[in-house]
């Protein structure tokens, strides 16, 4: 009977989810009450709806190096002029998470002729934390997803979730992520 019961709670304690009350930890369990500064203009290009920070700078959708922390400020909309976010606090409405593989499309004449195999496995599977911003005083801005790629079968130590510190060092002095209660 004691055999029993120890193996169920084994069983439920293998449905608890990773949770951490430490920030500096991928398994982090985001609270309500955090909010995102913003600490100079941000500008959109003209049609996009998108900017990415990595290393602490603004750098071009081809030119990310998705190994490495990265972060997407995202607009609800595209235009045809540049839209600029001016700086501000903005709530973070809520924090999800979310592991997101895709498949890159493989076309070598190698794989065409069926010499080299494609499995179809994912190329990449990026660890995503994604934050739902609001500002009543800019309505055009949906959020930020911070994010890198970590396609590493090999090494489950690298499959994680972004930290607090990998995060803010992707926004550089862009943005500053605030927690509960800090008003600076």
């Amino acid at each position: 009977m004691r055999l029993v019961a120890l193996l169920g709670l084994v069983v439920l304690g293998a449905c608890v989810p990773l949770q951490s009350g430490d920030p500096a930890s991928p398994y982090y369990a985001w609270s309500t009450g955090w909010s995102v500064r913003l600490e100079r203009p941000l500008t959109i290009p003209a049609g996009e709806a998108t900017v990415r920070l990595q290393y602490g700078r603004i750098v071009p959708r081809n030119s990310v190096q998705e190994h490495d922390p990265f972060c997407i400020v995202e607009l609800e909309t595209v235009s045809e002029a540049a839209q600029t976010l001016q700086p501000g606090r903005f709530e973070v409405r809520r924090v999800t998470r979310s592991v997101d593989p895709v498949s890159a499309a493989v076309a070598t004449p190698w794989v065409r002729t069926r010499l080299i195999e494609d499995d179809g496995d994912p190329s990449f599977l990026y660890f995503v934390t994604a934050f739902r911003l609001r500002d009543p005083a800019q309505p055009a801005l949906r959020g930020m997803r911070c994010a890198w790629n970590q396609m590493a079968p090999g090494n489950r130590h690298l499959m994680r979730h972004l930290t607090l510190a990998e995060i803010r060092g992707a926004l550089g002095g862009w943005m500053t992520l605030l927690p509960p209660g800090e008003r600076a």
